[in-house]
């Protein structure tokens, strides 16, 4: 096991200062965003960072209370912050700003502490199985859990609330409003108050200072809590429950209790408890110190039978089922246990990360099993400075990376081992990334932990990536190509300059926004839609662009002159990518024979050369209801009609797009000469540490908020005179000073947050664009 990277002096810990046990506080997201709080001279400071750029961290809030609990919602895009002092905080990101956050709920249960917190679980959740990597199609390999959700509306739409326990014994149970689409637009001054709906676990409170919450397949939550003062653990299943005046009603069923034996004629002390449902069979890990060290312990749910009395027998086969919990496991450590950690993928195979006081992590399986361990380094114990001890610790949702803090604020990443989902991983080391990654396109949760650990494959990845893809049937590709586009953007970006597959992107947003304005003038004379017979149409070489309005229907392309005149910024944009393609193709023909790692090109893609040639004749067709949606051409000949050469010119570069003929790119180069080929901007590089991590570097040492000079890859012929400023989203120019401007924390794709939205288009154009195209967080510059 290899550790990547350590981040010095997290925000909000002074140099030499020491933490305490239990006063940091980690979670990270499914977008891989880490959340932090420590807690100094009773106050709470909470930070976030992305996952790929540990060194740069964004300060959420800062409380004089101290906060005891920090938990994501399923999405990744709320956090619940809960409080010592019974006071429970929803916060969300302002414009999905990652550096910008806003208080939008508060809960609160006066004097009441606030000790675990779990949100609903909104039913989607899949199964990730390396027995059926060699199955072709997506929903064979990757199957969908039977899960039910926690709280339902009508038709079975998941509820968004959240559950609570405090160390009294109360539960607590509070549903969240829907949130708004552009969250910029609320009010920020006051945040609203829920009401929360309470209820005592079990018969009568008690004192709890351990307790695990984890979901149950029939959406209840499965609660496991303990009292230090008693070798007892108390299982409970909780449901929630709507009535009728839209009040929230608390079941509290009790199972069967696990009761520990003594140790040397005394009690065990517990320090940690965890229940988790592992291939439909609950399982409960305990943790106890002792003098000498810890002991770890697997429990299992087990069902049994008992027969029935012959008097009371109405069959001879009657029995009664009863519950039993057996320990199944049992392992002695030489050191005190400080956390331990349960993996987050749903898998056959479940890992324990067990943090020991003596700066050491062992990995343990089901059946606590020894699979890896490490060792951090230690700092000598001296008068000035304390020794470094490991607090807590998080693991990432596709469990490639575990995430520790030490008591002098210091955060560690470090590689989980992957041999334990797939026997022959030597013989195919390509298996479980791919998966992995296939699992990232299906489900949405960032892939940037798995990119991370495999850079020398990622061309082997690749390929195989889209090879796979490309075998789905046709309604899976067209529903998961934004997220495959995503996570290509991410591998191109790792590889070399990704111009050409963020322009990709951007060109399928923009042909999936425009086939939007196409409504059929007869929905009952036609099977297909306008969109489908342009294909169909185009499918064949036709190189003249008027022919091909002839041919079509002119009412089915008909939309009002003022939406289109609210996208021409966008038309313009399809039309200068199509000069460049023509442009840079002599270019990209003659980079191969001198270079074999040239990337991807756009204009080898005859799906986006297709794409490409239906824009242009949209355009065309537009261009007749109002001429000044039309692109813009700087011209030396007057009468010069660009649009139809293009179009011209790209249908015979479709036909081959691999070994284009001489006589096209003769005419590619002569069309600089008629026409001024603008320059295609480009952003300013982002420092990611996926883009130049190798394995012989680490682990890398960084400094917060100092951005890593090692890893920084500017391009200075590009940006060095750009001093213009372009929202990449509008294609528009913005000038050199603007308000209100956000940019990808990732790729550095800008945005202007002053949207001036005048038709219902145009505003649905900014509404993709919630997330950057890469699948990142924004930043307010």
């Amino acid at each position: 096991m290899t550790i990547l990277y350590k981040v010095q002096s997290v925000c909000g810990c002074k140099e030499g200062s020491v933490l305490l046990q239990n006063n940091v506080l980690c979670r990270i997201s499914t977008k891989n965003l880490i959340v932090f709080c420590v807690h100094q001279n009773l106050h709470s400071q909470i930070y976030i960072c992305d996952i790929v750029k540990p060194w740069q961290s964004y300060k959420i809030c800062s409380s004089k209370a101290v906060a005891s609990v920090l938990e994501w919602n399923p999405t990744g895009e709320l956090l619940l912050v809960g409080y010592k002092h019974g006071l429970a905080e929803i916060w969300g990101m302002k414009a999905n700003c990652m550096n910008s956050w806003f208080l939008l709920y508060t809960v609160n249960l006066p004097c009441e502490e606030i000790i675990n917190v779990k949100f609903f679980h909104n039913s989607k959740s899949t199964y990730f199985n390396m027995q059926k990597k060699d199955l072709q199609n997506y929903s064979d390999k990757y199957e969908r859990l039977d899960q039910r959700p926690t709280l339902a509306y009508f038709g079975c739409s998941p509820a968004e609330g959240c559950f609570l326990l405090t160390a009294s014994g109360l539960m607590g149970v509070f549903t969240i409003p829907r949130i708004l689409a552009n969250m910029e637009t609320s009010n920020l001054s006051s945040p609203s108050e829920l009401n929360i709906f309470t209820n005592s676990i079990g018969l009568s409170r008690c004192f709890i200072t351990h307790c695990s919450i984890s979901y149950c397949p029939t959406g209840r939550f499965n609660v496991a809590v303990n009292n230090w003062s008693e070798p007892r653990i108390s299982c409970f299943k909780i449901g929630v429950e709507r009535e009728q005046d839209d009040t929230l009603n608390l079941k509290c069923g009790a199972l069967a209790s696990i009761f520990l034996q003594r140790v040397d004629n005394e009690n065990k002390e517990i320090s940690v408890v965890h229940w988790r449902t592992v291939n439909c069979e609950e399982v409960a890990f305990v943790v106890y110190d002792c003098q000498e060290g810890s002991f770890i312990e697997q429990w299992n749910l087990i069902k049994k039978h008992q027969q029935v009395h012959k008097l009371l027998q109405k069959n001879k086969t009657d029995f009664m089922q009863w519950e039993q919990w057996e320990i199944t496991a049992k392992l002695a450590l030489t050191s005190r246990v400080c956390d331990l950690n349960l993996s987050k993928l749903p898998s056959e195979s479940l890992l324990l990360f067990a943090i020991l006081r003596d700066n050491s992590v062992q990995i343990l399986e089901t059946g606590l099993k020894k699979i890896g361990s490490t060792v951090f380094e230690r700092v000598v114990e001296d008068q000035i400075r304390a020794p470094c001890k490991l607090l807590t610790s998080d693991c990432t949702h596709l469990n490639q990376l575990l995430i520790l803090f030490d008591s002098l604020g210091q955060m560690y990443a470090m590689q989980v081992p992957t041999s334990h989902y797939d026997k022959n991983y030597k013989m195919s080391p390509l298996a479980v990334p791919v998966s992995l990654l296939e699992y990232s396109v299906i489900t949405g949760i960032d892939a940037g932990d798995v990119l991370m650990l495999n850079l020398s494959h990622l061309e082997a990845i690749t390929e195989k990536l889209t090879e796979n893809f490309s075998r789905q049937t046709a309604y899976v590709r067209h529903f998961y190509y934004s997220n495959f586009l995503s996570l290509k953007s991410n591998i191109c970006r790792i590889q070399t300059k990704q111009q050409d597959f963020d322009d990709l992107i951007t060109l399928h947003a923009i042909a999936i926004a425009f086939k939007s304005l196409l409504r059929p003038s007869d929905l009952s004379s036609q099977d297909k839609g306008p969109a489908e017979n342009l294909s169909m149409i185009l499918s064949e070489p036709v190189g003249d662009v008027d022919k091909v309005l002839c041919i079509l229907d002119a009412k089915d392309f008909t939309v009002e002159p003022a939406t289109l005149q609210s996208l021409q910024q966008l038309i313009q944009w399809v039309s200068d990518l199509a000069l460049n393609i023509l442009h840079k193709l002599t270019e990209d023909v003659l980079k191969p024979k001198f270079n074999k790692r040239h990337g991807y090109e756009i204009c080898r893609d005859v799906i986006a050369v297709s794409s490409v040639r239906e824009l242009l004749v949209m355009i065309r067709f537009w261009g007749l209801l109002n001429p000044h949606c039309l692109p813009i051409y700087t011209k030396s000949v007057d009468n010069f009609d660009v649009l139809p050469v293009m179009f011209r010119l790209l249908t015979r570069l479709m036909q081959n797009t691999n070994e284009p003929d001489d006589s096209l790119l003769d005419e590619c180069s002569v069309l600089s000469t008629q026409v001024l080929v603008p320059t295609r901007h480009i952003n300013t590089p982002t420092t990611l540490l996926n883009n130049n991590a190798t394995s012989k570097l680490f682990p890398f040492v960084f400094q917060t908020t100092v951005e890593p000079l090692n890893l920084q890859d500017v391009h200075y012929e590009e940006v060095l005179f750009s001093h213009s400023i372009k929202d990449d989203v509008s294609n528009l120019h913005l000038g050199t000073h603007v308000r209100l401007l956000r940019r990808c924390s990732r790729c550095g794709f800008i945005n202007n947050i002053n949207k001036m939205t005048k038709t219902a288009a145009l505003k649905t154009w900014y509404q993709r664009w919630k997330y950057c195209h890469c699948g990142g967080f924004w930043k307010l510059v």
